[in-house]
């Protein structure tokens, strides 16, 4: 999972890539990989023991100022979802820097989809389905809709993709409180609301000045400033809900996993997660969901009970699940 951190100058963006770091010395041209804490990896790792421990990462890239030009665009179309970092010094100001931002997206997306619609009438494809689709998503956009407000369905972005428009992308809005943001964010909500996008308060000065103390004084910390959990923890959280993935887990003494998945994933397409050769092969997925293995971690006790399940290849894989697939090849 790639997030783009965007931004006008001065909103906070690149302290909050320091404070998702961890340092305040992280160096912002490079991508940053960190990984998505797992209380179920964690548990899974304690009880096994294993060799390896592998978290599900997320990488974070920093978009340079100014974060709509070339590189900055080229940055953001790589990208699976898009946190736009705002300063939330009043509502008016940060409601007004989102609508900027946004026909931002929306200008670069026209361009690029003008230049292929062109291209398609001088071929003499304008009766082709892909020409009809760009149509209709350049009529969208020159109505100020972003892309991610358009309805498509999911084939139909995917036949998108290849022009990765930018506003089509999941749209994450955090506001930057500062230290000094203003109490109601009401506004401010309801905006990112009607952009189609997620909406988070973080006060990323805070969470770097978090990154300086002991782990064991953070969670104290946190709770002393009003949050349940860390600006990186719900960030995450967001995102996995924007892009609508889950969690399924393989466990043993070799290793312990965390595999993301888009929601709604077949047990035959997790095993393609895992290697090709298992959805090849695929026989059956055994199948222990995480809440009945924490209750009694002892597969053999669980199978005695008919705790374990055994799954055919359309089974739907559901957050969580610690999956052993079975295959012959």
């Amino acid at each position: 999972m790639k997030i783009a951190l965007a931004g006008f100058p001065r909103c906070g963006r690149s302290t909050l890539f320091h404070a998702l770091a961890g340092s305040s010395r992280a160096d912002t041209a490079k991508p940053l990989t960190v990984k998505v804490p797992d209380p179920r990896v964690d548990f899974l790792t304690e009880h096994w023991h294993p060799k390896s421990v592998v978290n599900a990462t997320v990488s974070f890239t920093d978009l340079p100022s100014p974060a709509y030009g070339v590189r900055g665009m080229a940055l953001l179309r790589e990208a699976s979802a898009v946190v736009l970092v705002l300063d939330n010094h009043t509502t008016g100001h940060l409601e007004e820097n989102l609508r900027n931002s946004e026909a931002e997206l929306i200008l670069g997306d026209l361009a690029i989809l003008e230049k292929r619609r062109d291209r398609l009438r001088k071929e003499s494809k304008s009766g082709s389905r892909e020409f009809v689709l760009i149509d209709r998503a350049l009529t969208l956009l020159s109505q100020e809709v972003p892309l991610r407000k358009a309805g498509f369905s999911r084939n139909e972005q995917t036949e998108l993709s290849p022009y990765a428009p930018a506003s089509l992308k999941p749209l994450m809005v955090v506001s930057n409180r500062s230290g000094q943001g203003i109490e109601d964010e009401t506004g401010a909500g309801m905006a990112a609301e009607a952009a189609g996008a997620a909406f988070l308060t973080i006060d990323a000065g805070l969470e770097l000045e978090l990154c300086e103390l002991p782990e064991g004084e953070r969670s104290e910390f946190l709770s002393d400033m009003g949050y349940s959990d860390s600006g990186l923890s719900r960030i995450i959280r967001s995102a996995y809900s924007l892009l609508d993935l889950v969690s399924f887990l393989t466990m043993g003494p070799d290793e312990v996993r965390a595999w993301p998945i888009p929601a709604g994933s077949t047990a035959l397409e997790a095993a393609g997660t895992i290697h090709s050769d298992l959805a090849r092969g695929f026989i059956r997925a055994q199948v222990i969901p995480y809440a009945v293995f924490r209750e009694t971690p002892d597969e053999a006790a669980l199978k005695k009970k008919g705790a374990v399940g055994l799954e055919g290849k359309d089974y739907v894989v559901k957050d969580g699940d610690i999956l052993e697939i079975r295959f012959s090849v």
